[in-house]
């Protein structure tokens, strides 16, 4: 019997192998364009928290501030938009990754 432990898979080998999402770019008025990244993508720490306010049903303007970059909040805050645009905007831009990566929780096949 060898002391070795028998390793069944790597973070080297998982980092290689998952699928990754090409970030979402979203065109705002005056050619201003706006990036929400890939919260699959970002330290499972910062993306919690993200997650758990979109979950929580948190004001929109609270998690896109969490979100997005101070600039492309304030751009996308200056679009001045309605409630059912802001919220058009957010489901579209959540929709875009779960539909690469599967809801949380649950997984895509397609994804590894």
């Amino acid at each position: 019997m060898s002391d070795t432990p028998n390793v069944q898979f790597s973070l080297a080998k998982i980092r290689k192998e998952i699928r990754k999402a090409e970030v979402l770019k979203v065109a705002l008025s005056g050619s201003k364009v706006i990036t929400f990244p890939d919260l699959y993508a970002m330290e499972s720490t910062e993306a919690e928290s993200i997650f758990s306010r979109l979950n929580q049903n948190a004001t929109n303007w609270k998690v896109i501030r969490t979100w997005l970059s101070r600039d492309d909040a304030d751009a996308l805050q200056a679009e001045k938009l309605t409630v059912i645009e802001l919220s058009t905007v957010m489901r579209t831009a959540i929709n875009y990754y779960e539909d690469i990566y599967g809801t949380a929780g649950e997984g895509n096949a397609s994804a590894v």
